[in-house]
């Protein structure tokens, strides 16, 4: 009898204690919900019963600010590919920025939204033509007017896919000078038939 007594004291200490326990981890999950401490088992079911309730809402700004980053980092990965100037746009010979390397940069300086004026150039193969590269940008939009002002020059190990302008041009033109003239070309069954009424 008393080994029973014993026991069952013993069982209901140890389901006490589970208790709290469940208590104190229930106060502890739920402060990140903004549903700060518990001092009873009671209100530790309140705030589970709040914590559902509430579901999925306290997810909701998490999920939504990751998309957001990822979205965030796309549109400056396009703008900085759009701002690239690469190989074809500098003289392989000095160095200095060719027809095409000037419009562009004008066009960057220009056009662009005003926060979205940085311009970006292709490593070259080793620092110091790199550096060229970088100067001779920051050179040449200097002179285009000194309310320019400092210019925003970034390297980048974005590789331009491009052709030289020179290139391209030719393709353009050749395609216009080879172009067919807009002429219907002649009816014959019109002719046979002006021909047998002649007969």
């Amino acid at each position: 009898m008393k080994y029973r007594c014993i026991q069952y004291s013993c069982i209901l200490a140890s389901a006490w204690i589970a208790l709290v326990c469940l208590a104190s981890s229930a106060s502890a999950q739920y402060a990140q919900y903004g549903l700060y401490g518990s001092s009873s088992l009671v209100e530790a079911c309140h705030l589970g019963c709040r914590a559902n309730q509430m579901w999925p809402a306290q997810y909701i700004p998490a999920a939504r600010r990751s998309v957001y980053c990822a979205h965030e980092a796309m549109i400056n990965n396009g703008w900085r590919r759009q701002n690239l100037l690469g190989t074809y746009h500098f003289d392989s010979e000095t160095g200095e920025l060719t027809e095409a390397g000037k419009l562009k940069v004008k066009w960057i300086l220009s056009q662009t939204p005003q926060h979205r004026r940085s311009i970006f150039v292709e490593r070259g193969a080793d620092l110091a033509n790199t550096a060229d590269r970088v100067a001779a940008v920051q050179n040449w939009a200097a002179s285009l007017s000194p309310s320019v002002g400092t210019i925003d020059v970034n390297d980048t190990h974005i590789v331009a896919e491009g052709h030289p302008a020179g290139t391209v041009d030719h393709i353009f033109v050749g395609f216009q000078t080879n172009q067919r003239p807009p002429v219907l070309p002649p009816d014959a069954g019109s002719s046979s038939s002006s021909s047998n009424s002649t007969n």
